[in-house]
């Protein structure tokens, strides 16, 4: 089990991939995200691309969590963390979200 302290710090790595790492596709999204891509590789034909993550990054009671892969995506910061963001500004529209 992480502790209080450990999950902060593992927050503050996934939000920071999203603004200054391989996730920053994801940062123009209506709520803060914090996230991880990722590459799958295979022994032949492109990689699968996924995207984790969850939203409002920081305060906020309600939370969303999700994961994306795009098969065959090649990276997952290109192509699945797009659709991440994509996902958290339809939860924000629906209200199930707030910044």
């Amino acid at each position: 089990m992480l502790d209080a302290s450990g999950a902060q710090t593992l927050a503050k790595f996934m939000r920071e991939a999203v603004t200054s790492g391989t996730g920053r596709r994801a940062a123009g999204a209506a709520v803060p995200i914090a996230g991880k891509t990722g590459t799958a590789e295979l022994a032949e034909g492109p990689s699968h691309a996924w995207f984790i993550g969850y939203a409002p990054y920081g305060a906020g009671a309600r939370k969303i969590a999700f994961s994306v892969l795009v098969e065959n995506g090649v990276y997952g910061g290109t192509a699945a963390a797009p659709a991440g963001a994509e996902i958290v500004d339809a939860a924000a529209k629906l209200g199930l979200i707030q910044p």
